[in-house]
């Protein structure tokens, strides 16, 4: 499992097929950073903000098995 982190052990061997991740839109340094270690943004409305109005971005990661 050559570049998995720690969470990504866990969850393969726990049976996860993801990884997901809530990010606030506009903090590009942690979208950046996601998007550096494979996640991907997935379009699925995350929870809503407490303006009411703004909700989270949701980003990916498949977890590939050895």
């Amino acid at each position: 499992m050559d570049g998995c982190t720690a969470i990504e052990t866990w969850a393969l061997v726990s049976g996860g097929a993801a990884l997901k991740r809530a990010v606030l839109p506009g903090n590009e340094p942690a979208i950046a950073l996601y998007r550096r270690n494979g996640f991907i943004t997935t379009g699925e409305p995350g929870d809503v903000l407490p303006d009411g109005t703004t909700r989270e971005q949701i980003m990916v990661k498949a977890l590939r098995r050895a």
